[in-house]
């Protein structure tokens, strides 16, 4: 399951990304892999979502395609 394929309100465990080398890199610098997530709400191309409760950001709609999940 990707991330694009959450709800609003569901929540996990980021567990792999995806992408090109770039986009690969710059996730997993920011310290994403293995982190949990929690989806605060989404829109057609785009979702905010929250990083162990740490800080949110704004995802496009093409990343969260990219970044494999469990959900709790």
């Amino acid at each position: 399951m990707t991330l694009l394929d959450c709800k609003a309100q569901d929540s996990g465990t980021i567990r792999a990304i995806g992408g090109d080398a770039e986009t690969h890199r710059r996730l997993v610098d920011m310290g994403l892999l293995d982190v949990g997530y929690g989806v605060r709400c989404k829109r057609k191309r785009s979702m905010l979502v929250e990083f162990c409760g740490d800080f949110s950001a704004v995802v496009a709609s093409s990343v969260a395609a990219q970044i494999e999940v469990n959900k709790r």
